[in-house]
């Protein structure tokens, strides 16, 4: 999967409504510092590897003013994944409504939830940098403003 544009809409109705009732989303505070700072949380599925055999997905150091968005971004991508071909695996980009998506293996957990490293799917984001070409503060600087 490469882009949820590319999923017909009544299909993706119907894989959403099925999410709906097989998973859950579940939301704590994040506790490790390498994923944000305080105040911020992580948003996990339950239910994909108990009702399809597969991993669930997480998002770490999500902010709080953007866990709507996270967690409609993890239903839409765990409805895609109910539609055939359409496999999520670690290390791939994908190319999401909210900006483009790396995934990576996560990590054993044993909180409320327990799983196994294997079990879970992190969503984290592909760009992490500015670079001098697209910095606007850099670009105003090599102009010589200064204000």
């Amino acid at each position: 999967m490469n882009n949820k544009n590319e999923i017909p809409q009544e299909l993706m109705d119907e894989k959403l409504a099925e999410i709906s009732i097989t998973t859950s989303l579940l939301n704590t505070p994040e506790t490790d510092m390498r994923f944000g700072i305080k105040g911020t949380f992580n948003l996990f599925s339950t239910g994909m590897k108990a009702n399809y055999g597969i991993p669930d997905l997480e998002m770490r150091g999500i902010p709080g003013m953007l866990i709507n968005s996270a967690a409609q971004t993890i239903n839409e991508i765990n409805a895609c994944r109910l539609i055939p071909d359409q496999l999520i695996l670690v290390n791939q980009k994908i190319t999401w409504t909210h900006g483009d998506i790396l995934t990576e293996q996560g990590d054993d957990w044993d909180g409320g939830v327990k799983w196994k490293a294997e079990d879970m799917i992190r969503l984290t984001s592909a760009q992490t940098t500015i670079d001098q070409t697209t910095c606007e503060c850099c670009e105003s600087k090599r102009a010589g403003i200064d204000e």
